[in-house]
């Protein structure tokens, strides 16, 4: 009989099968070897089976579709350094729970990693709150093994994953900080929140000498990224992210549509051209405008100039990221800030005043050429990941589903069970 070949467990053997039909459900009896020896269920001391058994029934992984359980009896005796009777050790049962085999529990794990637990439980038949604490210790457990990845380029952006607020907490709790490894392109940790102690968090944890090794931090403009990455990696090159430098210029832009839309006279055509409604139109790249909204434009350019001189700075700053060098970008960055200050576009002098107090940090992009938007590709993920969950009350729950899909955290990278 191949049964007893299957299933093998340490210091058992298996003597019988029994299958039945109706409940899609086969047993697989053990029976102990007395000669083996006996260990304490809580601190693995010796000891001795002498109080007695009972017998237990643990859920083992499924064979074809039917339902599987190991059936044997579980000893107890007297523990010496427990001082107390205590059941023995087995070794083939779940850390997780003592009602399913470590295989049966790493077999739900690993589901759980590629579908919601809710789809996973009704799959297995299982209660959706039993394959919850199941999946969660585990992910525990593992995390208490977990050693961040050493990296030397980083990027580092914030992912908003909850609305309600506890009590005493800011706007600021309601995000997650998510640091990914720019070659590896993984998340290596998250942290709470997106102040600068959660930035601090990470670079605590991989210590003085892991810190030193990073050469370049990619993020956005938030200054508690740029203040934690100053204080722990100094020698570390900070870069600001395009993508919210031109969301920042683009605000500008846009100020200065508004503050010329009010300057114009009421009702006139001007004021209809230029209302809210058509305010993407003006930050689109010329090339990307269709037929209707070139017209458009050159509608507006007819009733004011000072469009087209808004429009000749946007062009202009389109073309600030393709420099070659950091002194070919300071020359378009300078004309952009005099064809500014020139035409009186006063929200655009505001932005390249503070810009040119940030050059030496704006300058460091055309020295290393890397952005945030691996990070950005990451939050589109983790924003999936929550549709998938429907939602997350767990915030801590929610963190390591966050690395277990977008990092290390999975059976991909650890894959045996019993080394945990």
């Amino acid at each position: 009989m191949m049964i007893p070949r299957i299933f093998r467990f340490a210091n058992y053997e298996t003597v019988d099968f029994k299958e039945y039909l109706s409940k899609n459900k086969i047993e697989i009896h053990l029976k102990r070897n007395m000669h083996a020896r006996f260990l304490c269920g809580h601190c693995k001391s010796r000891i001795k089976p002498d109080k007695g058994c009972y017998k237990v029934e643990v859920q083992h992984l499924p064979l074809f579709n039917n339902h599987c359980y190991l059936v044997f009896r579980k000893y107890k005796g007297h523990c010496s350094s427990c001082k107390k009777t205590r059941s023995e050790h087995i070794n083939f049962i779940s850390k997780e729970t003592p009602h399913k085999t470590k295989d049966y529990s790493w077999w739900v794990g690993r589901l759980c990693e590629i579908s919601p637990v809710s789809r996973v439980a009704e799959a297995l038949d299982e209660s959706a709150s039993s394959t919850w604490r199941l999946d969660y210790s585990r992910m525990k457990r593992m995390l208490s093994n977990y050693k961040i990845p050493k990296a030397t380029r980083i990027c580092v952006d914030e992912v908003y994953t909850r609305r309600k607020k506890e009590k005493g907490e800011t706007r600021d709790d309601l995000f997650f900080t998510i640091i990914c490894d720019l070659d590896t392109r993984r998340v290596i940790w998250v942290s709470y929140s997106r102040r600068k102690e959660a930035l601090d968090e990470f670079f605590l944890i991989i210590g003085k000498k892991a810190c030193e090794k990073i050469t370049v931090v990619a993020t956005d403009m938030h200054d508690g990224y740029g203040a934690s990455v100053r204080q722990y990696c100094p020698q570390a090159t900070l870069v600001w992210d395009r993508f919210h430098i031109m969301q920042q210029f683009d605000d500008a832009v846009n100020e200065t549509r508004k503050q010329l839309h009010e300057e114009a006279q009421k009702g006139s055509e001007e004021q209809r051209l230029t209302r809210g409604k058509f305010r993407f139109m003006f930050l689109k790249k010329s090339s990307r405008r269709s037929s209707i909204e070139r017209q458009h434009i050159e509608s507006v350019f007819e009733e004011n100039k000072q469009f087209l001189k808004l429009e000749l700075v946007k062009e202009r700053m389109h073309s600030f990221f393709n420099a070659r060098t950091a002194e070919d970008a300071y020359e378009i960055f300078d004309e952009i800030g005099g064809w500014a200050w020139q035409s009186d576009l006063v929200p655009l002098m505001r932005w390249h005043e503070f810009m040119s107090k940030k050059w030496s940090i704006l300058k460091n992009y055309f020295e290393h050429r890397v952005t945030s938007g691996l990070a950005e590709g990451m939050n589109h993920v983790i924003k999936t990941l929550k549709r998938k969950g429907f939602g997350y009350r767990n915030m801590h729950y929610f963190k390591l589903k966050i690395l277990q899909t977008c990092g290390y955290l999975n059976s991909r990278y650890i894959t045996d069970p019993y080394m945990l």
